[in-house]
C-alpha cells in the first residue's frame, strides 16, 4: 500500500513540473525596435534673421558733363530737398561760350541758305527762258541742298551746346536727402562721377540669408515682423519682395524684404531681425534617414506605431537631406511615431516592444 501511494506521488510531481516548464509560444514574443517621436517641424516655429536696413531707392548723382564745381547747397549729409532743387552747379561759362558761338555759326549758315533758295528760284525762271543751261540749274539746286544739311546739322549743334549749360546744374530727382558726399565744392568732376548719393527714405529694404531647408516655405508677397536694436518698443511690417534663385556661401538663399518708412523712422545702415510668422499643419517634418524604407516601385515608406506598440506602413513623400534629416513633405505629421531601427524586419500589423526613441 505505502509502495502504492509512493508511486502516485512521483507522477502528480512529473505532472506539475511538466505545467512549469510549457514553453511560451512565438507570436508573444515582441520585436524590439528603436522609435522617434515627429517634433513640430522647423516652419512652424518663429524664424528670426538679422540684416541691415538700407534704402530702397538710393541714387548716385552726378552731372552729364565735366567742370568745376562753384556752388554745392548739398554737401552736408542728411541735408533734405525737394524735387527739382538744386544740389550743386558747375561753372558754366565755357559751356555758355559755346552756345554763343554755334549761334553765330547758325546765322551764317540761315543767311547762306536763304540766299542759295533765292538763287535756285531765280535759275529756275532764267532756264524756263532758255537763258542757263541745265547744269547751271543742277548746280544751284546741289548747293541749296548742301546748304539746308548745313542749317539742321547747326540747328541741332546748337541744340546741345544749350543742353550742356543746363547740365551744369544737378537737380534733386525726388523728394529726399543727402545720404553721403563724394566731391568737394571748387572740385573738377568728370561727367558721369558720383557727387552725392540721393536716398529717398520713404521705403526701405533689408537683404537677409535663408538655408536651404526653409527657402521652399517662404513666397513672395509673404508678410513679415521687423524689429531694430535702435528703436525697441517699435515693431514694423515688412514684405517679401524677392526671393534668390541662386545660394550664397554657405548654401543660404538672399531675401529681399521691403519696409515702409513713411514715418521716417529707419535710418540707411540700421541693424534688425526679420522675424516670420508660424506656418500652417501641412508643413513639411524631418525624420532620421534609417526612418525611410524605399520601395521597388519607387514609392516610399516609413513604419508608423500605433497604439504604442502595433507597426502600420505608411507611404510618404519626402524632399532634400539636410542636418535634420530627410525632409518629409506628405505623408507624416508632428506628435507620430515612426520605427528609426529594424525597419526592414517588420510586417504591417506587428507588435513590437519600442527601445527608448528620440523624440
Amino acid at each position: 500500500m505505502k509502495k502504492y501511494t509512493l508511486v502516485l506521488m512521483l507522477l502528480l510531481a512529473l505532472a506539475l513540473t511538466g505545467c512549469k516548464e510549457k514553453p511560451v509560444s512565438e507570436q508573444e514574443v515582441l520585436r524590439p525596435v528603436k522609435t522617434m517621436q515627429i517634433g513640430s517641424s522647423a516652419s512652424s516655429r518663429q524664424w528670426v534673421f538679422s540684416g541691415t536696413a538700407e534704402d530702397a531707392l538710393q541714387s548716385d548723382l552726378s552731372f552729364r558733363v565735366g567742370g568745376k564745381i562753384v556752388s554745392f547747397p548739398g554737401d552736408q549729409i542728411g541735408k533734405k530737398f525737394r524735387a527739382g532743387e538744386v544740389i550743386a552747379k558747375l561753372d558754366p561759362a565755357d559751356y555758355e561760350l559755346t552756345v554763343r558761338q554755334n549761334e553765330s555759326n547758325l546765322e551764317q549758315v540761315r543767311a547762306n541758305f536763304i540766299r542759295a533758295k533765292a538763287d535756285v528760284e531765280r535759275i529756275k525762271q532764267l532756264y524756263k527762258r532758255k537763258v542757263v543751261s541745265k547744269s547751271e540749274l543742277d548746280q544751284a539746286d546741289a548747293d541749296f541742298k548742301s546748304f539746308q544739311a548745313q542749317l539742321n546739322a547747326s540747328d541741332k549743334m546748337l541744340d546741345i551746346a544749350r543742353k550742356k549749360v543746363r547740365y551744369t546744374i544737378l537737380k534733386a530727382p525726388f523728394d529726399g536727402w543727402v545720404g553721403a558726399v563724394h566731391v568737394n565744392v571748387h572740385q573738377n568732376v568728370q561727367s558721369g562721377q558720383p557727387v552725392v548719393a540721393f536716398n529717398a527714405g520713404k521705403q526701405m529694404k533689408m537683404y537677409i540669408s535663408l538655408p536651404d531647408t526653409i527657402i521652399s516655405s517662404v513666397s513672395e508677397g509673404e508678410k513679415v515682423h521687423v524689429t531694430f536694436d535702435a528703436l525697441p518698443d517699435v515693431v514694423m511690417d515688412g514684405v517679401i519682395m524677392e526671393i534668390g534663385i541662386g545660394t550664397n556661401s554657405g548654401a543660404s538663399f538672399p531675401v529681399k524684404v521691403y519696409l515702409d518708412n513713411s514715418k521716417q523712422l529707419i535710418r540707411s545702415g540700421m541693424s534688425g531681425n526679420v522675424q516670420f510668422s508660424g506656418r500652417s499643419a501641412n508643413s513639411s517634418v524631418f525624420v532620421a534617414p534609417s526612418a525611410v524604407v524605399g520601395n521597388p516601385d519607387g514609392s516610399k515608406h516609413v513604419w508608423v506605431v500605433d497604439n504604442g506598440s502595433i507597426v502600420r506602413s505608411r507611404e510618404v513623400e519626402v524632399g532634400s537631406l539636410s542636418k535634420r534629416g530627410v525632409q518629409v513633405i506628405k505623408g507624416l505629421k508632428s506628435g507620430e511615431i515612426v520605427v528609426i531601427r529594424g525597419v526592414h524586419s517588420l510586417k504591417d500589423g506587428m507588435q513590437v516592444r519600442q527601445m527608448g526613441g528620440l523624440s
